[in-house]
C-alpha cells in the first residue's frame, strides 16, 4: 500500500444540471482521493476549509480518503464552486475562496504527490519545492490557469510551462491543452512532454486518454456504459494513473486503469467510492486496446 498526498483545496460543488440540484464535497482532494483510496491505497488530502466545511472532513473520510492533514481556518469561507451544465458547455463560478497552501502543510510521509490546485492555492513556488521534496509529484494545472471575471465566473488563461519543470505527470483536459494553443491532444501530450521531459497525460471527451513519455506515444479508448455525472472525471483520470504507474512503471497499464476509472465514475451522481476489483478487471480487458505509436 502506497500513501499519496493529494494537495488542493476541498471544495463545496453547487452542481446545477438536468438532473437538478445538489450540493456535495469536490475539488481535487474528492475525487483524485477517492479514486486513490479507493484501488486500494491511502489518500492523504492536504488542504483548507473555512468553519463552514467542517461537514466536508466527514464525508471525505466516508470515500476513504484521511483527513488529518486538512486545516480549518478561522475568519475564511470554504472554496465554494457552482457549476452549470445545461448544455454541452460547462460553466463555473468561485463565490469564495479559502486561504492558501503552504510549504509546511505538504511535509507529510508520502511515496509521492498529486498537486491539484482549483483557483490558485498553490503556487508556482510550491510546485518547485515539492518536486525537490518528493520523488513522484504528479499536477493537475486547471487551478494555475483560471482567472475570475468581475462577476466571479472562471475564465481559463495560458500559463508558462518553465513553472512545471521537475514534474513527473501532468494532466490536462480538453479544454487546458486548448488554451495552450494545441489543436490535438496527441500534439500536446507529445510537445509539452518534449518540453517537460515528464509524462503528459492528455484527455479529450472524443479523442480519448493520450500520453507522451520518452518519445513514445500511448493512446487508449473506451466508450462509457453510462453517463450520469461528469463532474471529477478529469480528477479521477490522473489519480487511477498515477496508481497504475506507482503500482507497475507500464503505461499501457496505468491508461487502461485511468479509462476503466472514469467509466465507472461516470455512472454515479455526486462523489462515490470506486469498486476496485471491477476497475481493475476492466482495466485487464482495455489493456489490449491500447494503441503504442513511436514519434
Amino acid at each position: 500500500m502506497m500513501r499519496v498526498g493529494v494537495v488542493g483545496h476541498v471544495v463545496i460543488d453547487e452542481v446545477v444540471s438536468r438532473l437538478g440540484r445538489r450540493v456535495s464535497p469536490g475539488g481535487v482532494p474528492t475525487y483524485t482521493g477517492l479514486t486513490i483510496a479507493s484501488l486500494g491505497h491511502t489518500a492523504l488530502a492536504v488542504s483548507n476549509v473555512g468553519p463552514d466545511g467542517v461537514w466536508l472532513l466527514e464525508e471525505l473520510r466516508r470515500l476513504g480518503v484521511e483527513t488529518k492533514h486538512i486545516r480549518v481556518l478561522e475568519g475564511y469561507q470554504t472554496t465554494r464552486f457552482r457549476i452549470e451544465r445545461l448544455d454541452v458547455e460547462r460553466r463555473m463560478w468561485v463565490p469564495a475562496r479559502c486561504g492558501d497552501i503552504s510549504q509546511e502543510q505538504m511535509e507529510i510521509d508520502a511515496e509521492a504527490l498529486y498537486l491539484g490546485p482549483v483557483i490558485g492555492e498553490i503556487s508556482a513556488e510550491l510546485i518547485a519545492k515539492a518536486v525537490k521534496m518528493f520523488r513522484v509529484v504528479a499536477l493537475d494545472p486547471q487551478g494555475l490557469m483560471r482567472s475570475l471575471g468581475p462577476d466571479n465566473q472562471v475564465k481559463l488563461k495560458p500559463i508558462s510551462l518553465d513553472t512545471l519543470r521537475g514534474l513527473s505527470l501532468l494532466r490536462l483536459s480538453e479544454e487546458e491543452y486548448s488554451v495552450f494553443g494545441y489543436s490535438s491532444p496527441r500534439e500536446a501530450a507529445v510537445k509539452i512532454s518534449e518540453a517537460l521531459g515528464c509524462d503528459v497525460l492528455v484527455s479529450s471527451i472524443t479523442h480519448g486518454l493520450w500520453v507522451c513519455s520518452g518519445g513514445v506515444v500511448l493512446r487508449g479508448m473506451a466508450r462509457a456504459d453510462e453517463v450520469v455525472d461528469t463532474v471529477g472525471a478529469g480528477d479521477v483520470v490522473g489519480g487511477a494513473y498515477l496508481v497504475g504507474l506507482l503500482e507497475t512503471g507500464d503505461r499501457a497499464y496505468a491508461i487502461a486503469l485511468a479509462l476503466a476509472a472514469v467509466n465507472h465514475r461516470l455512472r454515479f451522481y455526486g462523489p462515490t467510492r470506486l469498486d476496485d476489483k471491477a476497475v481493475r478487471r476492466g482495466a485487464e480487458l482495455l489493456l489490449e486496446n491500447v494503441e503504442r505509436q513511436n514519434l
